[in-house]
């Protein structure tokens, strides 16, 4: 899931103007979460080998939080408040899963080709938010 710095931003200020109170920037105050969708496409020779779970831990780590088929309120809770500790966007989700990728396939070659997509399905908008980017290993590690 990623939560909207955006809307959080100007919570913020309605907040602090409401209850007449200075918030702090790392306070995680409310804002809509969106479904995130992230896909990532690394094509390589068949004799190169790439461990499916080491994409899908990139993922998560570049959402505002991972989640999960099942949870107790207690975990829930966690997740919300996780989430609205670390904001984002759809564009710092493609970047974050570029840096993982630069720092975690080093031996990659350079002209490996990789597809980072960031789809957010809106929960107050009527149109979904989406980021791509297609470059090679060379170009991240530029």
């Amino acid at each position: 899931m990623t939560a909207c710095p955006c809307a959080q931003e100007t919570c913020r200020e309605l907040l602090s103007k409401d209850f007449d109170v200075e918030l702090p920037n790392d306070f995680p105050n409310i804002t809509h979460n969106q479904r995130n969708l992230t896909t990532i496409m690394v094509e390589v020779d068949e004799n190169v080998e790439i461990e499916a779970d080491d994409l899908i831990r990139a993922a998560e780590d570049a959402v505002s939080s991972p989640t999960y088929e099942t949870l107790k309120r207690d975990d829930e809770a966690q997740i919300v408040y996780n989430a609205h500790r670390n904001p984002k966007f759809v564009e710092d989700v493609v970047r974050d899963v570029l840096k993982t990728l630069r720092d975690r396939f080093m031996n990659l070659p350079d002209e490996t080709k990789i597809t980072v997509r960031s789809l957010s399905e809106e929960s107050i908008h009527k149109h979904n938010a989406f980021a791509e980017r297609v470059t090679t290993m060379g170009k991240i590690r530029e």
